[in-house]
């Protein structure tokens, strides 16, 4: 019984999720300090207007190396689209005095998980 309980503890839930579920992160770190790099370039050169281009580049490799249950994810926002609603939430944070930055967080996980999809589902424009 001690032998069954000091396996369970030594074994990561990392890998034995992987195995259960066959889901994981494929990236290198390599890859991910690169990525890191790119993204903090173009923010600091476009003094952070770039900002929502240089987020979905991030989401888009992020979502690339992510697979959940052997299929794997795919980002689909545009940059476009994330400024767009940028825009929109600052100015509700200056209207309501920064009360609205309260939902901002939120806001983006919405944002996201909605465009982020299957890699084998055909996306409708």
């Amino acid at each position: 019984m001690k032998e069954h309980i000091q396996n369970k503890i030594k074994q990561s839930t990392i890998e034995t999720n992987r195995a259960k579920y066959n889901s994981y992160f494929d990236e290198s770190v390599k890859a991910y300090l690169i990525l890191q790099l790119k993204f903090m370039a173009i923010c600091l050169f476009t003094l952070g207007f770039g900002y929502p281009w240089a987020l979905c580049m991030k989401y888009r490799a992020k979502y690339h190396h992510t697979v959940v249950c052997g299929k794997r994810m795919k980002f689909i926002g545009k940059p476009m689209d994330l400024a767009h609603h940028w825009i929109w939430w600052w100015l509700l944070c200056i209207i309501t005095l920064g009360i609205y930055a309260l939902f901002l967080h939120v806001r983006m996980e919405k944002w996201t998980v909605a465009n982020v999809i299957f890699e084998d589902v055909a996306q409708i424009d």
